[in-house]
């Protein structure tokens, strides 16, 4: 296999991905899709229901919206939260046009529901279809190990390996990438994670892209507590693994809600949780029971099953409605991007993931598609380095993976917080990166491998990072020494680095919602804006006086606070700014400037 062309790439084949490509298409870019398994039959959709906002403009819409800006801790935007209602709202009805048979006897029930329920299987099947008929290549069995970028930096393609042809190489070069490779779940056993491991985040910042929002990692799933791993087993042979369980239940058979317990918390208890076989449908029961899980008493076992970031929400930073990252070129969609805008600090479970996956694809396959037909194909370009890619491995891969899920699986770890549990994750952690980055490597499926294992110990130090960076609990994020929230921390955290992990709070509010894709390379400059001064309306925000919600437009580059702040920004005492190469927990950074972790002072 040659090299391959596209206008653009899309990495990926969730529904984000299914969605990108065929708004690429439409907008008239030649795309290539590929996908770490089988597009339309892979990753967490494909096991169960997917729900998806489908609100009209009203007033039900707009109390909505203040709902979820509530229930996230006030970390989301209205703006943004309204622009993804309207725009699954639109393509809920151009699905049921492309042949999708929602769910019940009634054709038109989608218009009729606030929040539509989807098979993820048949979805999935039907946007496959749908991508074939874009005149969308689809290349199965592709997983992306590298970036390309040009001279100027530029995102230009990708390269990987041919699991089902030998490993063989593949490369192709792309005016633009979208990437929409889901999010990371450890490889917790959760049904459909087996390919979410972070390998797109990975890329992304060793590219030069930022993160946001890593601290909200901590996403639990409860799943029945079988003796055989899911990962290697389908949703439609295993109907009991992505079951949704309405009531669970303590030893003694006391329902756990009417208690006011959760059952996470049970669990980090050491008490044991129980669903009962005749609340759940009876094909689940059915198989359950085959399966041996079901004691005496019709009970089922549960476990709790980290989800990390696939139902948390943080992701690659992007940078306005297009989509974009940090880096030029590359675009995000789906659960590998914050979804802070649309969830804040609580999981997107309830509609809000799917519809943000439907539109962030639509806007970032639309704006890929406008930038590298503008862009044109790039004649040369060359991999990112990156790590995990030595020849000869000096470093088992299990051993990376074994420490990883060693600091983010138990419920010690995840679910409740201390600074005192983050330090001693972050110190393991960091201890295994410089083998990972220089000794993990391999040739062929040890290259993959290989790779796997270093995304995953990637992901769990930004993790963690920013998790004790937050000192409140807000949303998924609990600290056991710091645990109730605190306006100061109505902030969204910035996160990136590789051998030095950085964290800071965000400097320019993510509310940039009439961005359009730039139709230039050089319009598409990096846009951090490390240069830009803070208007007085940017300080008040940062610093809780604010909700987050209610952002100024910004001051032209250049202007200077006019009412500068009696106390630091919120959180700049903490470890966000102490330098961004000192680790939580030393007094000394590399250069000599003082560090340390302290508590953002109250204003």
């Amino acid at each position: 296999m040659g090299d391959l062309e596209a206008e653009v790439l899309v990495l990926g084949g969730g529904p984000a991905g299914a969605w990108a490509a065929v708004s690429a298409a439409t907008s008239g870019a030649r795309v290539i899709l590929v996908d770490k398994a089988r597009c339309g039959s892979s990753g967490p959709t494909a096991f169960g229901m997917t729900a998806l906002w489908n609100m009209p403009p009203g007033p039900a819409r707009d109390d909505a919206v203040r709902r979820a800006c509530a229930h996230g801790g006030d970390l989301g935007d209205p703006m943004w939260i309204d622009m993804v209602l309207d725009e699954t709202y639109r393509r809920i009805d151009e699905l049921a046009r492309w042949g999708y048979r929602f769910p019940g006897t009634d054709r038109n029930a989608h218009r009729k529901s606030s929040r539509v329920c989807v098979d993820g299987a048949s979805y999935l099947r039907r946007m496959r279809r749908r991508l074939r008929e874009a005149g969308v290549r689809i290349l199965d069995h592709h997983p992306a190990l590298q970036l390309l970028t040009d001279g100027d930096g530029v995102v230009s393609g990708a390269t990987g390996l041919q699991p089902h042809n030998r490993y063989l190489p593949w490369t192709v070069r792309a005016g633009a990438v979208v990437v929409a490779t889901g999010g990371c779940a450890f490889l917790s056993g959760g049904p459909g994670t087996d390919v979410d491991t972070g390998d797109g985040l990975l890329l992304a910042v060793e590219a030069g892209a930022e993160l946001s929002g890593m601290e909200f990692s901590s996403a639990y799933g409860l799943a029945p507590a079988l003796s055989l791993p899911s990962v290697a087993r389908h949703s439609s042979s295993a109907p009991g693994l992505a079951a949704h369980f309405p009531t669970v239940y303590d030893e003694s058979g006391a329902d756990l809600a009417e208690l006011g317990t959760d059952a996470f918390a049970a669990l980090a208890a050491g008490r044991r949780v129980y669903a009962a076989v005749e609340d759940l449908p009876e094909v689940v029961g059915i198989w359950l029971s085959r399966q041996g899980v079901v004691d005496r008493s019709r009970r089922i076992p549960l476990r709790a099953v980290l989800e990390g970031t696939v139902r948390g929400t943080g992701g690659l930073h992007i940078t306005g409605t297009d989509c974009a990252t940090t880096v030029s070129g590359l675009y995000g969609a789906g659960d590998v991007t914050t979804r802070e805008a649309i969830t804040g600090a609580v999981s997107g479970f309830g509609g809000q993931g799917g519809a943000w996956a439907l539109a962030s694809g639509v806007w970032a396959g639309a704006s890929a598609a406008r930038f590298a037909v503008a862009r044109g194909i790039p004649r040369a370009a060359n991999p990112v380095p990156g790590a995990g890619l030595h020849d000869r491995p000096r470093v088992d891969p299990r051993a990376v993976v074994g420490l990883v899920q060693e600091h983010t699986l138990p419920l010690r770890r995840s679910y409740w917080r201390s600074a005192g549990s983050l330090r001693d994750s972050i110190g393991e952690l960091d201890g295994m990166w410089p083998g990972a980055e220089f000794d993990l490597g391999g040739r062929g499926a040890g290259r993959l491998r290989a790779r796997q294992a270093a995304a995953l110990l990637a992901v769990a130090r930004w993790t963690k990072y920013s998790a004790l960076a937050r000192t409140e609990t807000r949303g998924m994020h609990r600290r056991t020494d710091h645990p109730g929230p605190d306006a100061d921390w109505r902030v969204r955290l910035m996160s990136g680095g590789l051998d030095e992990v950085w964290v800071r709070p965000e400097t320019r509010p993510w509310n940039r919602v009439d961005a359009a894709a730039p139709s230039t390379v050089a319009e598409s400059a990096d846009t951090r804006g490390d240069s830009d001064h803070l208007t007085a309306a940017d300080v008040r925000r940062i610093a809780g006086q604010e909700s987050v919600l209610a952002v100024s437009a910004r001051e032209p580059v250049g202007a200077q606070v006019s009412e500068p702040p009696a106390r630091p920004l919120a959180g700049q005492e903490s470890v966000l700014a102490a330098h961004p190469t000192a680790r939580p927990g030393t007094e000394e950074p590399a250069d000599g400037h003082r560090g340390g972790v302290a508590d953002p002072l109250p204003l």
